[in-house]
């Protein structure tokens, strides 16, 4: 069931009043009527069932029925560092990388991306990006909706503080370091960063300074994957390894 996320200060007692974007979506959208039951997550990640008590044009009050603790937080914490791609590519990243569980999204230049985002636009872009990830958030039943960082170049990449215990770059050339291998002490708790470069590839001269600020280059195997598929082949195995050490 999808959720919807609220604030903790429109609960009094135990009912919730709903305006704006979610009233307007809810009654006018989904045409969600009095009686009917929906799920919500304030920020604190509880969640409460509650009962449509009374929906009017421009407000909505929600009875609650059921609160339920924040739950605990995943195995891992993954950030996708991800090449801005073009046209709607990027949105599709942002939305299934958001369904596949990942914590922290940071768009990044390099030599070769196309889709360039023009200064004047980037704060315009980025609000769409959240927008998309706290929909596909709710959509996937999620209790919290990944942070989406202002995009950045590659060298900024590299001098960004990190305390990812593991930072990997899927990259084509790679012959000897399987993925599977660097994740073989993986363990509940660990935080992990993955490069995945734009549609041309990362240049020669990017992974030797991406090598030097401690990225490891790893491999899937001899089958090279698009730039848009590639981060999602690569959270689809941290999924299922998470699964393993819940």
């Amino acid at each position: 069931m999808p959720v919807f996320f609220i604030q903790s200060r429109s609960i009094r007692n135990d009912e919730i009043t709903l305006t704006g974007e979610l009233a307007h979506h809810l009654g006018n959208v989904l045409r969600c009527r009095a009686g009917e039951i929906v799920d919500l997550v304030d920020e604190k990640r509880v969640r409460y069932r509650a009962a449509l008590d009374l929906v009017a044009k421009k407000r909505i009050i929600a009875k609650i029925l059921q609160r339920d603790e924040p739950p605990v937080l995943p195995a891992l914490s993954v950030t996708l560092v991800q090449a801005v791609l073009k046209g709607q590519k990027m949105d599709w990243v942002v939305q299934k990388a958001t369904e596949l569980g990942v914590t922290t999204l940071i768009p990044v230049v390099t030599e070769r991306t196309i889709a360039r985002p023009l200064a004047e636009r980037e704060s315009r872009q980025r609000d769409r990006w959240r927008k998309i990830a706290k929909e596909a958030a709710q959509q996937s039943g999620r209790t919290d909706i990944p942070v989406v960082q202002p995009v950045i170049s590659l060298g900024e990449l590299c001098e960004k503080p990190s305390d990812a215990a593991y930072k990997l770059v899927l990259w084509e050339q790679e012959r000897e370091q399987s993925l599977k291998s660097r994740l073989a002490g993986l363990k509940a708790g660990d935080s992990i960063s993955v490069l995945i470069g734009p549609e041309g590839g990362l240049s020669p001269s990017e992974i030797e300074k991406i090598r030097k600020a401690g990225w490891v280059t790893v491999t899937m195997g001899r089958r090279i994957l698009r730039a848009e598929t590639a981060g999602m082949a690569v959270l689809a195995v941290l999924q299922y390894e998470q699964t393993e050490l819940e």
